[in-house]
């Protein structure tokens, strides 16, 4: 047999200041990006489903990249991305400015959702000479504490649970060792607009053309396979679609094993992600993209037979997050409120960044 074929070595990155590092979607070690991060002080903008999303993160870098004089201010000369990214349209439209867009990945096989990658290579390294502390990094960090303290007053103004402080709070409360499934669509957006740089818990989700078919079948199996292997606690949000979509994933056999999973179903009676884009004005837009059902969520519970329970406030969520079995969270909510607050968060960072 001839000799395995020689690994290509790592690229060391030129020892720039105005690099960016970028984590989407994937199971892959999110913690040499993290290295990377302090190495160079380049900003860390991660996905909730990288499991990049701790200390050394932007967790409102989705905000940040909407500001139009920000984004001016901030255009990087190398990017280096890893993953799938794609949540947003912000994050798409920052790579295409990259003076070099790296991308980590095999040669055939490899994430470029912007056709921008410059160089597909298969790991980095910092260089030798990078200097972590410097205007770019510390210009990051001063916009990152402004926007986190817009984004946690905004949401803490009120007990309520709307969408948004849903998504945050779940994200914030569930405990090391946890899991925590998020929804296409609006969930896994709201994540990553609120959610708090942390570790300690595992996010993962469904992606591309799988949409929101077999959420709950998918949840359930994550969190037994999660359970089976010494993992803690499981969660999921979702939306109500997803749920009555694949509301026979809630059905178990009496000889089947049960996670303990609390499925939190947002209930805002139809598509909430199209309340934000550019069809809501359309006069047909409630039949056709709103497309409201009606459905009574806990009878869809107890045809299951699965314990249900509505929640309204803020406080009320750690203790329903814990428990037992499949259980059925849900949360009801306005798709034209939820749509107005993601607005006006979007508004409250842009003045906080002056």
């Amino acid at each position: 047999a001839g000799a395995p074929p020689l690994e290509a070595p790592p690229m060391v990155l030129p020892p720039v200041q105005r690099g960016v590092i970028v984590c989407g979607d994937g199971d892959y070690d999110p913690v040499p990006y993290l290295a990377l991060a302090v190495q160079t002080g380049w900003p860390l903008l991660a996905e909730p489903t990288s499991n990049a999303r701790r200390a050394e993160a932007v967790s409102t870098y989705r905000h940040l990249l909407a500001v139009p004089d920000f984004v001016a201010a901030h255009e990087p000369d190398i990017v280096v991305s890893v993953g799938r990214p794609g949540l947003s349209r912000q994050l798409l439209g920052y790579l295409r400015r990259a003076g070099r867009h790296v991308v980590v990945g095999e040669p055939t096989a490899f994430a470029d959702p912007v056709r921008t990658a410059t160089d597909v290579v298969p790991g980095v390294v910092a260089a030798a000479t990078a200097e972590p502390d410097t205007p770019w990094s510390r210009s990051w960090r001063d916009a990152e504490a402004a926007a986190r303290a817009a984004t946690d007053e905004l949401l803490d103004a009120d007990d309520t649970l709307g969408e948004l402080r849903l998504a945050r709070d779940m994200a914030g409360h569930l405990p090391n060792g946890s899991l925590l499934f998020a929804g296409s669509s609006m969930p896994i957006r709201d994540l990553d607009a609120t959610m708090p740089a942390r570790c300690g818990a595992r996010i993962i989700g469904n992606r591309g053309v799988s949409g929101i078919d077999g959420t709950v079948s998918t949840a359930v199996g994550a969190a037994l396979a999660h359970q089976r292997d010494g993992g803690g606690p499981a969660a999921a949000l979702i939306g109500d679609l997803a749920l009555l979509h694949d509301q026979n994933g809630l059905i178990t056999g009496p000889d089947e094993p049960r996670p303990d999973l609390a499925l939190v179903v947002v209930n805002n009676d139809g598509g909430g992600i199209f309340s934000g884009l550019e069809q809501a004005g359309h006069p047909d837009f409630e039949r056709v993209f709103g497309t409201p059902h009606g459905a009574s969520m806990e009878r869809v519970a107890a045809a299951a037979e699965v314990p249900y329970t509505r929640l309204e406030w803020a406080g009320d969520l750690p203790k329903a997050l814990l428990g037992e079995g499949i259980r059925l969270i849900e949360v009801r909510t306005d798709r034209a409120e939820s749509a107005a607050q993601r607005r006006r968060l979007q508004e409250e960072v842009t003045a906080a960044l002056g």
